[in-house]
């Protein structure tokens, strides 16, 4: 049965706190092969959701 919404693909990235996330993003934007990659990608989404979670008191993440 399908149930929810089909066709997503839904990607989790960890980071120590929005700073870190600041300094990979600008990493990334200069890095060339990223723009190659947006070129070729970016056509093919239709809908995009950025969401940043922050886990619960209770959650304990093992690295």
């Amino acid at each position: 049965m399908d149930i929810g919404e089909l066709n997503q693909v839904v990607h989790m990235w960890a980071y120590e706190d929005l700073a870190d996330r600041a300094r990979r993003r600008a990493a990334l934007q200069a890095d060339p092969a990223w723009a190659e990659y947006l070129a070729a990608a970016t056509p093919l989404i239709q809908h995009m959701v950025n969401k940043i979670l922050t886990p619960a008191p209770f959650f304990n993440l093992k690295r």
